[in-house]
Protein backbone atom coordinates (compact mmCIF):
# COMPACT_ATOMS: atom_id res chain seq x y z
CA UNK A 1 0.00 0.00 0.00
CA UNK A 2 1.30 3.66 -0.99
CA UNK A 3 1.78 6.12 1.32
CA UNK A 4 -0.70 8.28 0.39
CA UNK A 5 -3.69 4.90 0.53
CA UNK A 6 -2.13 4.89 4.23
CA UNK A 7 -3.01 8.55 4.77
CA UNK A 8 -6.22 8.11 3.57
CA UNK A 9 -7.22 5.20 5.42
CA UNK A 10 -5.70 7.11 8.28
CA UNK A 11 -8.25 10.10 8.03
CA UNK A 12 -10.79 7.87 7.24
CA UNK A 13 -10.77 6.19 10.69
CA UNK A 14 -10.43 10.11 12.27
CA UNK A 15 -13.66 10.62 10.63
CA UNK A 16 -15.64 11.26 7.81
CA UNK A 17 -18.00 14.11 8.75
CA UNK A 18 -15.82 17.20 9.94
CA UNK A 19 -17.79 20.04 9.25
CA UNK A 20 -16.28 23.81 8.21
CA UNK A 21 -18.77 26.68 9.11
CA UNK A 22 -18.46 30.04 7.21
CA UNK A 23 -19.88 33.84 8.08
CA UNK A 24 -20.03 36.60 5.64
CA UNK A 25 -16.99 38.26 7.71
CA UNK A 26 -14.48 35.99 7.42
CA UNK A 27 -10.98 36.68 6.56
CA UNK A 28 -9.82 36.95 2.61
CA UNK A 29 -7.69 34.12 3.19
CA UNK A 30 -5.11 35.87 1.04
CA UNK A 31 -2.39 33.00 1.61
CA UNK A 32 -5.08 31.53 -0.87
CA UNK A 33 -5.61 33.74 -3.28
CA UNK A 34 -1.30 33.75 -4.23
CA UNK A 35 -0.55 30.11 -4.07
CA UNK A 36 0.74 28.58 -7.16
CA UNK A 37 -0.91 26.85 -10.08
CA UNK A 38 -1.72 23.48 -9.12
CA UNK A 39 -1.36 20.71 -11.58
CA UNK A 40 -3.99 20.24 -14.08
CA UNK A 41 -7.27 19.01 -12.93
CA UNK A 42 -11.14 18.27 -14.11
CA UNK A 43 -13.24 21.01 -12.87
CA UNK A 44 -16.27 23.16 -12.94
CA UNK A 45 -15.14 26.18 -11.96
CA UNK A 46 -12.11 28.53 -12.37
CA UNK A 47 -9.23 28.61 -10.43
CA UNK A 48 -6.67 30.41 -8.65
CA UNK A 49 -2.78 29.18 -8.30
CA UNK A 50 -1.38 29.58 -4.16
CA UNK A 51 1.91 28.28 -2.30
CA UNK A 52 -0.77 25.57 -0.80
CA UNK A 53 -0.45 23.66 -4.06
CA UNK A 54 -4.22 22.42 -4.21
CA UNK A 55 -7.11 23.67 -5.67
CA UNK A 56 -8.03 27.33 -4.74
CA UNK A 57 -10.84 29.12 -6.31
CA UNK A 58 -10.83 32.91 -8.01
CA UNK A 59 -12.06 35.31 -5.81
CA UNK A 60 -14.12 38.40 -6.82
CA UNK A 61 -12.84 41.72 -5.01
CA UNK A 62 -15.37 41.50 -2.49
CA UNK A 63 -15.17 37.84 -2.13
CA UNK A 64 -13.14 35.68 0.67
CA UNK A 65 -12.85 31.59 0.77
CA UNK A 66 -12.38 29.35 3.56
CA UNK A 67 -11.62 25.98 3.24
CA UNK A 68 -11.43 22.51 5.49
CA UNK A 69 -10.01 18.40 3.95
CA UNK A 70 -12.39 15.97 5.18
CA UNK A 71 -12.08 13.97 6.77
CA UNK A 72 -9.00 14.44 8.40
CA UNK A 73 -8.64 18.21 8.02
CA UNK A 74 -4.88 18.04 6.19
CA UNK A 75 -5.29 17.78 2.57
CA UNK A 76 -2.35 14.99 2.80
CA UNK A 77 -4.43 12.27 4.31
CA UNK A 78 -8.05 13.79 3.14
CA UNK A 79 -10.02 12.94 -0.24
CA UNK A 80 -12.40 15.97 -0.48
CA UNK A 81 -11.22 19.74 -0.04
CA UNK A 82 -14.19 21.83 -0.09
CA UNK A 83 -14.36 26.22 -0.19
CA UNK A 84 -16.95 28.72 0.82
CA UNK A 85 -16.91 31.10 -0.99
CA UNK A 86 -18.70 34.33 0.34
CA UNK A 87 -18.99 37.72 -0.42
CA UNK A 88 -16.87 39.52 2.34
CA UNK A 89 -20.60 41.89 3.08
CA UNK A 90 -23.94 41.82 2.06
CA UNK A 91 -26.80 44.01 3.13
CA UNK A 92 -29.66 42.53 5.22
CA UNK A 93 -32.90 41.60 2.98
CA UNK A 94 -31.15 41.90 0.12
CA UNK A 95 -30.19 38.18 -2.14
CA UNK A 96 -26.18 37.56 -2.88
CA UNK A 97 -24.29 34.46 -4.16
CA UNK A 98 -21.97 32.67 -2.36
CA UNK A 99 -20.39 29.03 -3.82
CA UNK A 100 -19.01 25.48 -2.25
CA UNK A 101 -16.19 24.29 -4.05
CA UNK A 102 -15.83 20.67 -3.83
CA UNK A 103 -12.18 18.85 -5.58
CA UNK A 104 -11.28 15.23 -5.07
CA UNK A 105 -7.73 15.18 -3.55
CA UNK A 106 -7.56 11.20 -3.96
CA UNK A 107 -6.09 9.60 -7.27
CA UNK A 108 -9.04 7.30 -7.40
CA UNK A 109 -12.44 7.88 -8.63
CA UNK A 110 -14.84 8.88 -5.35
CA UNK A 111 -18.24 7.78 -5.36
CA UNK A 112 -21.47 9.40 -4.49
CA UNK A 113 -20.08 12.51 -2.63
CA UNK A 114 -22.92 14.36 -0.81
CA UNK A 115 -22.08 17.71 0.74
CA UNK A 116 -24.86 18.67 3.64
CA UNK A 117 -25.76 22.27 5.36
CA UNK A 118 -25.77 20.96 8.99
CA UNK A 119 -26.79 24.54 10.37
CA UNK A 120 -27.21 27.94 9.01
CA UNK A 121 -27.76 31.22 11.13
CA UNK A 122 -29.09 34.54 9.90
CA UNK A 123 -29.06 32.95 6.28
CA UNK A 124 -31.83 32.05 4.12
CA UNK A 125 -31.41 30.25 0.73
CA UNK A 126 -33.91 31.22 -2.01
CA UNK A 127 -32.00 28.34 -5.08
CA UNK A 128 -29.18 26.78 -5.77
CA UNK A 129 -27.15 25.54 -8.56
CA UNK A 130 -27.77 21.86 -9.02
CA UNK A 131 -31.02 22.17 -6.07
CA UNK A 132 -30.22 20.77 -2.90
CA UNK A 133 -33.61 18.33 -1.18
CA UNK A 134 -34.13 19.56 2.77
CA UNK A 135 -34.62 16.94 5.30
CA UNK A 136 -35.18 17.48 8.89
CA UNK A 137 -33.94 20.65 9.03
CA UNK A 138 -30.69 20.10 6.60
CA UNK A 139 -29.90 20.81 2.87
CA UNK A 140 -28.37 18.09 0.87
CA UNK A 141 -26.75 18.03 -2.32
CA UNK A 142 -26.05 14.36 -4.48
CA UNK A 143 -22.87 15.72 -6.40
CA UNK A 144 -22.43 11.87 -7.87
CA UNK A 145 -19.10 10.62 -8.57
CA UNK A 146 -15.77 12.86 -8.68
CA UNK A 147 -13.11 11.91 -10.98
CA UNK A 148 -9.08 12.08 -9.62
CA UNK A 149 -8.59 15.68 -9.32
CA UNK A 150 -11.90 17.24 -10.35
CA UNK A 151 -13.64 19.56 -9.29
CA UNK A 152 -17.63 20.82 -8.68
CA UNK A 153 -19.61 23.72 -7.69
CA UNK A 154 -22.74 24.28 -6.27
CA UNK A 155 -24.04 27.94 -6.72
CA UNK A 156 -26.38 29.25 -4.33
CA UNK A 157 -28.29 32.59 -4.04
CA UNK A 158 -28.90 33.77 -0.12
CA UNK A 159 -30.02 36.26 2.03
CA UNK A 160 -29.32 37.69 5.41
CA UNK A 161 -32.48 38.84 7.61
CA UNK A 162 -30.67 40.64 9.98
CA UNK A 163 -28.02 42.98 10.54
CA UNK A 164 -25.01 40.95 12.37
CA UNK A 165 -23.35 37.85 11.60
CA UNK A 166 -24.94 35.67 8.78
CA UNK A 167 -23.05 32.07 8.60
CA UNK A 168 -23.58 28.30 7.92
CA UNK A 169 -21.83 25.25 8.62
CA UNK A 170 -21.13 22.43 5.57
CA UNK A 171 -20.02 18.57 5.35
CA UNK A 172 -19.24 16.61 2.95
CA UNK A 173 -18.78 12.44 2.45
CA UNK A 174 -18.98 10.17 0.23
CA UNK A 175 -19.42 6.38 -0.22
CA UNK A 176 -17.37 4.11 -2.18
CA UNK A 177 -18.32 0.89 -2.93
CA UNK A 178 -16.21 -1.94 -3.87
CA UNK A 179 -17.53 -3.37 -7.53
CA UNK A 180 -17.02 -6.60 -9.32
CA UNK A 181 -18.14 -7.81 -12.17
CA UNK A 182 -18.88 -11.78 -14.02
CA UNK A 183 -19.56 -12.53 -16.61
CA UNK A 184 -22.86 -14.30 -16.94
CA UNK A 185 -23.09 -16.52 -19.97
CA UNK A 186 -25.69 -19.09 -21.14
CA UNK A 187 -24.57 -21.81 -23.95
CA UNK A 188 -26.79 -23.34 -26.02
CA UNK A 189 -26.72 -26.21 -28.39
CA UNK A 190 -28.38 -26.36 -31.98
CA UNK A 191 -27.81 -29.64 -33.69
CA UNK A 192 -28.22 -30.67 -37.48
CA UNK A 193 -28.53 -33.76 -38.72
CA UNK A 194 -28.22 -35.02 -42.66
CA UNK A 195 -28.08 -38.22 -44.30
CA UNK A 196 -27.94 -39.50 -47.38
CA UNK A 197 -31.27 -39.28 -49.02
CA UNK A 198 -31.20 -42.46 -51.51
CA UNK A 199 -28.89 -45.72 -51.96
CA UNK A 200 -28.26 -48.68 -52.81
CA UNK A 201 -27.87 -51.57 -50.61
CA UNK A 202 -24.12 -51.99 -51.44
CA UNK A 203 -23.56 -48.30 -50.89
CA UNK A 204 -22.27 -46.25 -48.13
CA UNK A 205 -24.71 -44.26 -46.28
CA UNK A 206 -22.95 -41.35 -45.05
CA UNK A 207 -24.61 -39.75 -41.55
CA UNK A 208 -23.56 -36.02 -41.15
CA UNK A 209 -23.91 -34.63 -37.71
CA UNK A 210 -22.82 -30.20 -37.06
CA UNK A 211 -23.45 -29.16 -33.78
CA UNK A 212 -23.02 -25.47 -32.71
CA UNK A 213 -23.00 -23.77 -29.51
CA UNK A 214 -25.35 -20.82 -30.28
CA UNK A 215 -25.77 -19.35 -26.97
CA UNK A 216 -22.85 -17.29 -25.12
CA UNK A 217 -19.65 -19.00 -23.32
CA UNK A 218 -18.07 -22.43 -23.36
CA UNK A 219 -20.38 -25.70 -24.11
CA UNK A 220 -18.25 -28.40 -21.94
CA UNK A 221 -18.84 -32.34 -22.40
CA UNK A 222 -20.67 -32.33 -25.48
CA UNK A 223 -21.73 -35.66 -27.07
CA UNK A 224 -23.71 -36.29 -29.85
CA UNK A 225 -25.81 -39.57 -29.82
CA UNK A 226 -27.94 -41.37 -32.60
CA UNK A 227 -29.56 -44.63 -32.44
CA UNK A 228 -29.51 -45.98 -36.03
CA UNK A 229 -32.71 -47.96 -37.00
CA UNK A 230 -32.71 -52.14 -37.15
CA UNK A 231 -31.12 -52.69 -40.61
CA UNK A 232 -28.73 -50.00 -40.77
CA UNK A 233 -25.55 -50.52 -39.00
CA UNK A 234 -21.88 -49.22 -38.72
CA UNK A 235 -18.68 -50.71 -39.94
CA UNK A 236 -18.33 -52.66 -36.72
CA UNK A 237 -21.96 -53.91 -36.69
CA UNK A 238 -22.86 -50.92 -34.24
CA UNK A 239 -26.16 -49.12 -34.03
CA UNK A 240 -25.04 -47.32 -31.45
CA UNK A 241 -23.44 -43.42 -32.32
CA UNK A 242 -22.21 -41.46 -29.49
CA UNK A 243 -19.23 -38.95 -30.49
CA UNK A 244 -17.46 -37.17 -27.62
CA UNK A 245 -17.26 -33.37 -29.31
CA UNK A 246 -15.73 -32.28 -25.62
CA UNK A 247 -16.01 -28.33 -25.10
CA UNK A 248 -17.83 -25.47 -27.62
CA UNK A 249 -16.99 -22.18 -27.45
CA UNK A 250 -19.63 -19.68 -27.74
CA UNK A 251 -20.03 -19.83 -31.72
CA UNK A 252 -18.44 -22.42 -32.18
CA UNK A 253 -19.25 -25.61 -34.31
CA UNK A 254 -18.47 -28.91 -35.48
CA UNK A 255 -19.29 -31.56 -38.03
CA UNK A 256 -18.72 -35.30 -37.64
CA UNK A 257 -19.68 -38.18 -40.33
CA UNK A 258 -20.33 -41.22 -39.56
CA UNK A 259 -20.88 -44.02 -42.44
CA UNK A 260 -23.44 -47.30 -42.33
CA UNK A 261 -23.91 -50.39 -44.44
CA UNK A 262 -27.60 -51.62 -45.06
CA UNK A 263 -28.52 -54.91 -44.40
CA UNK A 264 -31.82 -55.10 -46.10
CA UNK A 265 -33.70 -52.75 -48.28
CA UNK A 266 -36.48 -50.08 -47.01
CA UNK A 267 -36.93 -46.47 -45.39
CA UNK A 268 -34.56 -45.70 -42.53
CA UNK A 269 -35.27 -43.14 -40.46
CA UNK A 270 -34.02 -41.81 -37.14
CA UNK A 271 -33.63 -38.46 -34.77
CA UNK A 272 -29.99 -37.75 -33.75
CA UNK A 273 -29.57 -35.81 -29.78
CA UNK A 274 -26.70 -33.45 -28.50
CA UNK A 275 -25.88 -33.07 -25.16
CA UNK A 276 -23.79 -30.68 -22.45
CA UNK A 277 -22.57 -30.14 -18.86
CA UNK A 278 -25.53 -28.13 -17.24
CA UNK A 279 -28.41 -30.26 -18.91
CA UNK A 280 -27.91 -29.02 -21.89
CA UNK A 281 -29.85 -30.56 -24.83
CA UNK A 282 -30.83 -30.42 -28.51
CA UNK A 283 -32.54 -32.71 -30.77
CA UNK A 284 -32.10 -32.82 -34.67
CA UNK A 285 -35.30 -33.77 -36.86
CA UNK A 286 -35.01 -37.19 -38.21
CA UNK A 287 -33.19 -38.01 -41.25
CA UNK A 288 -34.42 -40.44 -43.88
CA UNK A 289 -32.72 -42.73 -46.02
CA UNK A 290 -34.37 -45.23 -49.19
CA UNK A 291 -32.25 -48.29 -48.81
CA UNK A 292 -32.98 -49.87 -52.91
CA UNK A 293 -31.55 -53.00 -54.60
CA UNK A 294 -31.48 -54.07 -58.00
CA UNK A 295 -32.43 -58.41 -58.34
CA UNK A 296 -31.47 -59.88 -61.65
CA UNK A 297 -33.60 -62.77 -63.16
CA UNK A 298 -31.99 -64.86 -66.08
CA UNK A 299 -34.05 -67.36 -68.14
CA UNK A 300 -33.13 -69.17 -71.57
CA UNK A 301 -35.39 -71.31 -73.64
CA UNK A 302 -34.21 -74.16 -76.62
CA UNK A 303 -35.86 -76.79 -78.47
CA UNK A 304 -35.80 -80.15 -76.29
CA UNK A 305 -34.94 -81.93 -79.22
CA UNK A 306 -33.69 -81.19 -82.92
CA UNK A 307 -32.16 -82.88 -85.70
CA UNK A 308 -28.61 -82.89 -86.45
CA UNK A 309 -27.45 -80.79 -89.42
CA UNK A 310 -29.37 -77.59 -87.79
CA UNK A 311 -27.76 -75.14 -85.70
CA UNK A 312 -29.14 -74.50 -82.32
CA UNK A 313 -30.80 -71.43 -80.75
CA UNK A 314 -30.83 -70.48 -77.39
CA UNK A 315 -33.20 -67.51 -76.51
CA UNK A 316 -32.13 -65.32 -73.52
CA UNK A 317 -33.63 -62.85 -71.45
CA UNK A 318 -32.32 -60.77 -68.13
CA UNK A 319 -34.55 -58.80 -65.95
CA UNK A 320 -33.77 -56.50 -63.04
CA UNK A 321 -37.10 -57.50 -60.78
CA UNK A 322 -35.82 -55.45 -57.78
CA UNK A 323 -36.75 -51.73 -56.83
CA UNK A 324 -32.92 -50.30 -57.21
CA UNK A 325 -30.79 -49.61 -60.58
CA UNK A 326 -28.76 -52.66 -62.04
CA UNK A 327 -25.30 -50.85 -62.80
CA UNK A 328 -22.79 -52.37 -65.08
CA UNK A 329 -25.30 -55.31 -66.14
CA UNK A 330 -23.63 -58.24 -67.76
CA UNK A 331 -25.17 -61.67 -68.82
CA UNK A 332 -23.03 -64.21 -70.54
CA UNK A 333 -24.13 -67.63 -72.53
CA UNK A 334 -21.63 -70.55 -72.14
CA UNK A 335 -21.07 -72.35 -75.72
CA UNK A 336 -21.70 -76.12 -75.65
CA UNK A 337 -19.47 -78.55 -74.97
CA UNK A 338 -19.02 -79.90 -78.83
CA UNK A 339 -20.55 -76.80 -80.22
CA UNK A 340 -19.30 -74.03 -82.62
CA UNK A 341 -20.25 -70.02 -82.10
CA UNK A 342 -22.27 -69.17 -84.63
CA UNK A 343 -23.97 -65.63 -84.06
CA UNK A 344 -25.19 -63.48 -81.17
CA UNK A 345 -27.60 -60.77 -81.09
CA UNK A 346 -27.23 -57.38 -79.25
CA UNK A 347 -23.74 -57.14 -79.49
CA UNK A 348 -23.03 -59.92 -77.70
CA UNK A 349 -19.28 -60.80 -78.07
CA UNK A 350 -17.48 -64.48 -77.82
CA UNK A 351 -14.89 -64.45 -74.93
CA UNK A 352 -13.36 -67.02 -74.29
CA UNK A 353 -15.89 -70.23 -74.22
CA UNK A 354 -19.07 -67.85 -73.43
CA UNK A 355 -20.86 -65.19 -75.14
CA UNK A 356 -21.07 -61.71 -73.05
CA UNK A 357 -23.04 -59.02 -73.65
CA UNK A 358 -22.87 -55.64 -71.65
CA UNK A 359 -26.17 -53.76 -70.56
CA UNK A 360 -24.63 -50.66 -68.71
CA UNK A 361 -27.47 -49.79 -66.44
CA UNK A 362 -30.88 -51.59 -66.10
CA UNK A 363 -33.58 -49.73 -64.52
CA UNK A 364 -35.86 -51.44 -62.08
CA UNK A 365 -37.99 -53.54 -64.68
CA UNK A 366 -36.11 -52.76 -67.39
CA UNK A 367 -35.57 -56.07 -69.44
CA UNK A 368 -33.63 -57.89 -72.15
CA UNK A 369 -34.23 -60.35 -75.28
CA UNK A 370 -31.29 -61.41 -76.77
CA UNK A 371 -30.13 -64.83 -78.35
CA UNK A 372 -27.18 -67.00 -79.35
CA UNK A 373 -26.97 -69.57 -82.03
CA UNK A 374 -24.37 -72.62 -81.94
CA UNK A 375 -23.76 -75.44 -84.42
CA UNK A 376 -22.79 -79.25 -83.73
CA UNK A 377 -21.89 -82.11 -85.62
CA UNK A 378 -22.77 -85.04 -83.45
CA UNK A 379 -25.82 -86.34 -81.52
CA UNK A 380 -26.33 -85.59 -78.37
CA UNK A 381 -27.09 -82.87 -75.61
CA UNK A 382 -25.68 -79.26 -75.60
CA UNK A 383 -26.66 -77.35 -72.89
CA UNK A 384 -25.48 -73.47 -72.34
CA UNK A 385 -25.76 -71.80 -69.14
CA UNK A 386 -26.92 -67.97 -69.02
CA UNK A 387 -25.62 -66.05 -65.71
CA UNK A 388 -26.46 -62.58 -64.61
CA UNK A 389 -24.51 -60.16 -63.24
CA UNK A 390 -24.83 -56.11 -62.05
CA UNK A 391 -23.28 -54.09 -59.30
CA UNK A 392 -25.09 -54.47 -56.09
CA UNK A 393 -27.01 -57.64 -57.18
CA UNK A 394 -26.59 -61.65 -56.63
CA UNK A 395 -25.39 -63.45 -59.30
CA UNK A 396 -28.14 -65.56 -61.00
CA UNK A 397 -28.65 -68.54 -63.58
CA UNK A 398 -30.74 -70.85 -65.90
CA UNK A 399 -29.89 -73.49 -67.59
CA UNK A 400 -30.89 -75.36 -71.01
CA UNK A 401 -30.41 -78.20 -72.72
CA UNK A 402 -31.17 -78.78 -76.58
CA UNK A 403 -30.71 -82.60 -77.56
CA UNK A 404 -29.56 -83.34 -80.80
CA UNK A 405 -30.52 -86.47 -82.61
CA UNK A 406 -29.58 -88.17 -86.13
CA UNK A 407 -32.20 -89.20 -88.27
CA UNK A 408 -31.15 -92.91 -89.79
CA UNK A 409 -31.38 -93.38 -93.49
CA UNK A 410 -31.40 -96.97 -94.86
CA UNK A 411 -30.46 -97.82 -98.33
CA UNK A 412 -31.56 -101.78 -99.46
CA UNK A 413 -29.33 -102.60 -102.19
CA UNK A 414 -29.80 -105.93 -104.41
CA UNK A 415 -28.02 -107.30 -106.83
CA UNK A 416 -27.18 -110.60 -108.95
CA UNK A 417 -23.83 -111.69 -109.31
CA UNK A 418 -24.54 -113.36 -112.34
CA UNK A 419 -27.72 -112.61 -114.85
CA UNK A 420 -28.69 -114.08 -117.30
CA UNK A 421 -28.54 -117.60 -115.82
CA UNK A 422 -28.83 -120.85 -117.56
CA UNK A 423 -31.46 -123.51 -116.72
CA UNK A 424 -29.73 -125.59 -114.00
CA UNK A 425 -27.07 -122.86 -112.96
CA UNK A 426 -26.66 -121.10 -109.71
CA UNK A 427 -26.48 -117.53 -108.84
CA UNK A 428 -26.12 -115.07 -105.87
CA UNK A 429 -28.17 -112.17 -104.36
CA UNK A 430 -25.88 -110.33 -102.75
CA UNK A 431 -28.35 -107.76 -100.34
CA UNK A 432 -26.66 -104.81 -98.80
CA UNK A 433 -27.80 -102.66 -96.12
CA UNK A 434 -26.34 -98.97 -95.71
CA UNK A 435 -26.91 -96.43 -93.27
CA UNK A 436 -27.06 -92.90 -95.45
CA UNK A 437 -28.04 -91.18 -92.15
CA UNK A 438 -27.31 -89.44 -89.16
CA UNK A 439 -28.55 -91.84 -86.35
CA UNK A 440 -27.98 -95.05 -85.57
CA UNK A 441 -31.04 -98.59 -86.58
CA UNK A 442 -31.13 -101.41 -85.54
CA UNK A 443 -32.84 -104.61 -85.59
CA UNK A 444 -32.25 -104.67 -89.42
CA UNK A 445 -34.13 -107.72 -90.84
CA UNK A 446 -33.92 -109.11 -94.49
CA UNK A 447 -36.82 -111.21 -95.74
CA UNK A 448 -35.83 -112.83 -99.54
CA UNK A 449 -38.50 -114.37 -101.75
CA UNK A 450 -37.94 -116.84 -104.67
CA UNK A 451 -39.74 -116.72 -107.44
CA UNK A 452 -41.34 -120.19 -108.41
CA UNK A 453 -38.42 -120.44 -111.11
CA UNK A 454 -35.94 -120.82 -108.86
CA UNK A 455 -34.95 -123.33 -105.70
CA UNK A 456 -32.81 -122.12 -102.63
CA UNK A 457 -29.53 -123.06 -102.20
CA UNK A 458 -27.97 -121.22 -99.09
CA UNK A 459 -28.12 -118.49 -97.22
CA UNK A 460 -24.66 -116.48 -95.63
CA UNK A 461 -24.08 -112.52 -94.06
CA UNK A 462 -24.61 -110.66 -91.26
CA UNK A 463 -26.90 -112.27 -89.61
CA UNK A 464 -27.95 -116.14 -89.49
CA UNK A 465 -30.59 -117.54 -92.37
CA UNK A 466 -32.76 -119.63 -92.90
CA UNK A 467 -35.12 -120.92 -95.74
CA UNK A 468 -38.64 -122.24 -95.36
CA UNK A 469 -40.14 -123.05 -99.30
CA UNK A 470 -39.63 -119.71 -100.95
CA UNK A 471 -38.58 -117.43 -97.95
CA UNK A 472 -35.17 -116.97 -96.74
CA UNK A 473 -35.29 -114.91 -93.31
CA UNK A 474 -32.34 -113.74 -91.90
CA UNK A 475 -32.54 -113.05 -87.71
CA UNK A 476 -32.21 -109.06 -86.94
CA UNK A 477 -28.98 -107.08 -87.08
CA UNK A 478 -27.55 -105.47 -84.17
CA UNK A 479 -27.01 -101.38 -84.31
CA UNK A 480 -26.42 -99.97 -87.56
CA UNK A 481 -24.25 -96.68 -87.51
CA UNK A 482 -24.72 -93.65 -89.23
CA UNK A 483 -22.18 -94.53 -93.06
CA UNK A 484 -21.97 -97.90 -91.56
CA UNK A 485 -23.42 -101.11 -93.84
CA UNK A 486 -23.65 -104.68 -93.64
CA UNK A 487 -24.58 -107.65 -96.56
CA UNK A 488 -26.01 -111.22 -96.71
CA UNK A 489 -25.95 -113.31 -99.52
CA UNK A 490 -28.52 -116.15 -101.00
CA UNK A 491 -27.73 -118.21 -103.45
CA UNK A 492 -30.50 -120.07 -105.90
CA UNK A 493 -30.53 -121.91 -108.60
CA UNK A 494 -32.19 -121.85 -111.79
CA UNK A 495 -34.98 -124.37 -112.56
CA UNK A 496 -36.80 -122.69 -115.36
CA UNK A 497 -36.82 -120.65 -118.09
CA UNK A 498 -38.14 -117.35 -117.02
CA UNK A 499 -38.25 -113.20 -116.60
CA UNK A 500 -37.57 -113.80 -112.56
CA UNK A 501 -38.23 -111.16 -109.78
CA UNK A 502 -36.40 -111.76 -106.24
CA UNK A 503 -37.76 -110.24 -103.88
CA UNK A 504 -36.41 -108.40 -100.71
CA UNK A 505 -38.43 -107.14 -97.72
CA UNK A 506 -36.39 -105.19 -95.24
CA UNK A 507 -37.90 -103.95 -91.51
CA UNK A 508 -36.03 -101.93 -88.88
CA UNK A 509 -36.81 -100.28 -85.19
CA UNK A 510 -36.55 -96.86 -86.81
CA UNK A 511 -38.89 -98.07 -90.54
CA UNK A 512 -42.77 -97.76 -89.81
CA UNK A 513 -43.19 -99.60 -93.40
CA UNK A 514 -41.30 -102.16 -94.73
CA UNK A 515 -38.90 -101.61 -97.54
CA UNK A 516 -39.27 -103.66 -100.66
CA UNK A 517 -36.86 -104.49 -103.08
CA UNK A 518 -36.42 -106.39 -105.94
CA UNK A 519 -34.26 -107.91 -109.02
CA UNK A 520 -34.84 -109.04 -112.43
CA UNK A 521 -32.67 -111.92 -113.28
CA UNK A 522 -32.95 -113.55 -116.75
CA UNK A 523 -33.06 -117.81 -116.76
CA UNK A 524 -32.80 -119.58 -120.16
CA UNK A 525 -32.14 -123.06 -121.53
Amino acid sequence: MNSYAIRLAAGLVLGAMLSGCTSTNTRTDEDLQHADTPAPVQQEAPRSSNAWGYYSPRLGADESASRMAFPTGDPKTSALLVHQVMPNEVRKGQDFDFAYHVTNLANAELQNVMLQMGSSSNLNISSSTPSGSASGGTMNWAMGDFGPGQTKVINLVGSAGSVGIASDCISVSYNNSLCATVNVVEPALALTKTATAAALKCDEVVLRYVVKNSGTGAATNVVIKDSLPRGLAMSNGSTAVNIPVGTLAAGESKAFEVRANASTTGKFESPASASADGDLTANASKTTTVITAPEMAVAVECAESQFLGRNITYNLSMENIGNGVANSATASASIPSGASFVRASNGGRLVGSSVVWDFGAMNAGASKNFTMVVAASNPGGYATTITGNASCAESTSDRCTTELKGIPAILLEVVDITDPVEVGQETTYVITVTNQGTAPDTAIQIIGTLPGSQTFVSATGATSGSASGKVVTFAPSGSLAPGAQISWRITVRANAQDDARFGVEMTSARLTKPVIETEATNLYK
